[in-house]
């Protein structure tokens, strides 16, 4: 005959916060990789798109620019927003053409951002800068000579303010990626020109 032993309620509590425990974890290294791929992805598109604003500016003979905005995400975060910019004769206005490509770039909730045009440190425009009406100057430039200024994006975690990514950039818009402190490149990005 068989003798049958039940769990006492204590294995199973420990069983169970085990359980709990390696689940936090999974869950915790997941979404911050899944985080990390999104602010990679944010700056592989700042890339794309300032390298086609350059070349589209020397096209048009029109500067083109980034307004970067403290914002608000749809959780009620603060977060920072890279608005495209266009300078016309009624002044700095949204895109006149390739909307779908110069769309508003928002950077995760979870991280701050640093920018750096000429070894000045920048600070973002207000919310109600944002407004392409309102006219603001962007802090960055692509001018119609084919030139920027030189700079970099520094993106730091905003709760213990380790940095993540660093973006620098040559008046020849010539890119190049870092992740964290290291020296070591990333990825390089050249304007074809």
């Amino acid at each position: 005959m068989i003798c049958g032993r039940g769990f006492s309620l204590i294995e199973m509590l420990v069983v169970l916060f085990v359980i709990v425990l390696m689940t936090s974890l999974v869950t915790l290294n997941v979404s911050s990789g899944a985080g990390d791929r999104l602010v990679q992805e944010r700056l592989e598109t700042l890339v794309a798109v300032a390298a086609y604003a350059l070349d589209e500016a020397q096209f048009s003979g029109s500067d083109f620019g980034v307004l970067f905005a403290n914002s608000v995400n749809e959780r009620g975060e603060p977060t920072l927003t890279a608005h495209w910019r266009q300078r016309l004769n009624q002044g700095w206005r949204g895109p006149q053409d390739s909307a779908e490509v110069f769309e508003s770039l928002e950077f995760p909730g979870n991280v701050r951002l640093q920018i750096r045009l000429d070894d000045v440190e920048l600070l973002p425009a207000a919310m109600d800068a944002v407004d392409p009406l309102a006219g603001a100057i962007p802090q960055w430039l692509m001018l119609s000579s084919g030139e920027t200024q030189a700079g970099e994006l520094l993106i730091r975690n905003r709760d213990d303010d380790v940095l993540l990514w660093r973006l620098s950039w040559d008046a020849l818009g010539r890119f190049r990626q870092f992740r964290g402190d290291n020296d070591e490149t990333v990825d390089e990005y050249a304007v074809a020109r």
